[in-house]
C-alpha cells in the first residue's frame, strides 16, 4: 500500500489535474465500486453459513430497498442524508483500518473508528476547503464556512489523540503508532499536493477498497490471492455492471439539475454505502 501511495504522490506532482480526474473516476468505478458490488452475495453467504436460510431474491429486494430509501432521503433532506453519509463513511473507514489492531475490545472502539475516519475526511475537507464548499453547497444547499472545516479537523484530531492515548496506555492496540502517524503525514502531503478527487481516490481505493476486497476474499474463500480474486469477480461482476448502469442512469436522470458528475457520484456512493457498512461490520466481527 505504501508503494502505491508513493507512486500516487509522484503522479500528482507530474501530471495535470485533468489526468488525475480521469484516472480517479476509472479507479473509483472499478476497484471502488467493485469492493461493494458483492454485498448481496456476502449477505446471502453469511445467512446461509449461520443456517438462516434466505433466498437470493429476498436479499436483493432488501438491498435495493435500502438503496432507494437513501436516494429518497437525499431528495427530501439532502443535508440530513449527507450528514449521515459522512458519519457512516467515517465509521466504516475507521472500522476497516483498525478492527484487527485492537487486542482487547472495549466500549471505546467504535468511537475510535468514527473519529479516525472523520479525521481523514475532515483533513481532506480542510486542505481542499475552496473545492469542498461548492460541492457540499451543490449537494445540500448549505454553505459551510472554512472556519467550521478547520475547527472540525482540529477538534477531531485532539479527540482522536486522547482516545488513542487511552488505548495505548491500556495496551489495547497492536500497531506501530509511529508508522500510523507517518502515514497520516503522508495523507496530509497527498491531499495538499493532489486535487480533491485524486486525493480522495488515493485513500478510498488504495487504503480502503483494496484491503476491504482482501478481507472479503479471506471470508469467502479462506485466503486472498489472484485465484480467489478471479472467483470473487465471477460472483460480483453482474452486480458491478448493474451498479455502473445504475450510476449512469442516475446521472442521466439528474442531468438537467446537476452539472457535476462528482455530485452524482457522491449520491451513488452514499446510496450503496449504507448497506455495505452493515455487511462489512458483520464480517469484521466474524
Amino acid at each position: 500500500m505504501i508503494v502505491f501511495t508513493v507512486f500516487a504522490l509522484w503522479f500528482s506532482v507530474y501530471f495535470s489535474e485533468r489526468v488525475e480526474t480521469i484516472l480517479s473516476y476509472v479507479l473509483i468505478l472499478s476497484f471502488g465500486v467493485l469492493h461493494g458490488a458483492n454485498d448481496i452475495h456476502l449477505i446471502w453467504s453469511t445467512y446461509n453459513n449461520e443456517n438462516l436460510q434466505i433466498s437470493r431474491n429476498k436479499v436483493i429486494a432488501l438491498y435495493l430497498s435500502v438503496v432507494l430509501a437513501i436516494l429518497v432521503l437525499f431528495s427530501f433532506s439532502p443535508l440530513l442524508a449527507f450528514t449521515f453519509f459522512i458519519l457512516i463513511s467515517g465509521y466504516h473507514f475507521g472500522e476497516q483500518h483498525w478492527e484487527k489492531s485492537f487486542i482487547a475490545k472495549s466500549i471505546w472502539d467504535k468511537a475510535v473508528f468514527l473519529l479516525y475516519g472523520l479525521f481523514i475526511l475532515f483533513m481532506l475537507f480542510y486542505i481542499k476547503t475552496e473545492q469542498v464548499i461548492p460541492v457540499i453547497m451543490e449537494l445540500t444547499d448549505y454553505n459551510l464556512t472554512p472556519y467550521f472545516l478547520k475547527m472540525g479537523f482540529l477538534s477531531l484530531g485532539v479527540l482522536l489523540m486522547l482516545l488513542f492515548g487511552l488505548k495505548y496506555v491500556r495496551r489495547e492496540v497492536n500497531a506501530n503508532l509511529w508508522e500510523e502517524l507517518f502515514m497520516l503525514g503522508v495523507f496530509f502531503v497527498i491531499f495538499k499536493t493532489a486535487s480533491l478527487l485524486w486525493g480522495f481516490c488515493i485513500y478510498f481505493v488504495v487504503w480502503h477498497s483494496i484491503p476491504s476486497l482482501m478481507d472479503q476474499m479471506n471470508y469467502l474463500y479462506g485466503r486472498s490471492d489472484w485465484g480467489t480474486f478471479k472467483d470473487y469477480l465471477k460472483t460480483s461482476w453482474p452486480y458491478w455492471i448493474v451498479s455502473l448502469v445504475g450510476l449512469f442512469g442516475l446521472y442521466w436522470f439528474l442531468g438537467d439539475n446537476h452539472q457535476f458528475f462528482l455530485t452524482v457520484l457522491i449520491y451513488f456512493l452514499a446510496a450503496i454505502t449504507f448497506p455495505h457498512v452493515i455487511v462489512m461490520s458483520r464480517l469484521e466481527k466474524k
